[in-house]
């Protein structure tokens, strides 16, 4: 890949976004990291991309506004691939989800995706090349408990893309959806309070024996990326060592 590309990695700042921006960076991309808090993680990523030789601009962003994304891209070079890794995570029972729970959840995960994908389609088509992908779950398609808000808008998520992939095929332009297994994310802590124990349960679970590493997902986006990768679109991408097979 060329080093003029550039990549914006929503939520890149930490966890799964910071891996993948590494990873962009040692590729020679110009990596564009958004973060909506915590600016401490999202300066360390640059700062270490930075001694690594690589380049790399953090910006700060409410993805869940769009106002936000429009200040946001006015700031930015042309996205040459968008990687949606920014997450609202929050669980409850059915019941017990409120009105500002479900509408922040909805807006962070499927609404910033629709409006960040508006704003880099222009030079993508132009540039007859892009690549578009979203980080979902296995609760996209299997109902976990207490996941149902966070859940829904990662099946959104997952309608969104495949009518990216069919909209904007004939523009080179191609979208995915990668779905990892369980990984020991602060999402994934901020979720289940006995996070590692799940993570353990889980590994037993899976026919691999292990649960995916966050650097094996970020290579198989980076992969993707690839120009000879075009014709793989609007597909639901599983890294779960075989966990969403079994019964």
């Amino acid at each position: 890949m060329m080093s003029s590309k550039s990549v914006l990695i929503t939520g890149g700042g930490k966890g799964l976004g910071r891996e993948i921006a590494y990873k962009f960076a040692k590729a020679n991309y110009h990596v564009l990291i958004n973060y909506y808090q915590d600016e401490k993680a999202a300066k360390y990523t640059e700062d270490k991309i930075k001694e690594g030789g690589g380049t790399a601009t953090i910006i700060q962003a409410d993805v869940g506004q769009l106002e936000e994304i429009d200040r946001m891209i006015k700031q930015l070079p042309p996205i040459d691939v968008l990687v949606h890794n920014a997450v609202y995570a929050k669980t409850s029972s059915i019941t017990s989800i409120t009105r500002e729970q479900w509408e922040r959840t909805l807006t962070v995960n499927a609404s910033a995706l629709l409006y960040l994908a508006q704003k880099v389609y222009p030079h993508m088509r132009d540039q007859q090349f892009g690549r578009i992908f979203t980080i979902s779950s296995i609760g996209a398609s299997r109902a976990v408990p207490n996941y149902t808000s966070v859940g829904v808008s990662k099946a959104t998520m997952e309608a969104l893309i495949k009518y990216f992939a069919v909209e904007w095929a004939s523009d080179g332009i191609t979208a995915n959806i990668v779905s990892p297994g369980a990984m020991n994310t602060e999402a994934f802590r901020s979720i289940f309070p006995n996070a590692e124990e799940r993570l353990n349960a889980i590994a037993k679970k899976t026919p691999a024996q292990k649960t995916v590493s966050l650097e094996e997902v970020a290579d198989m986006i980076l992969n993707y990326c690839h120009p000879n990768m075009s014709m793989v679109t609007g597909q639901v991408l599983r890294m779960d060592g075989g966990y969403s097979l079994t019964v």
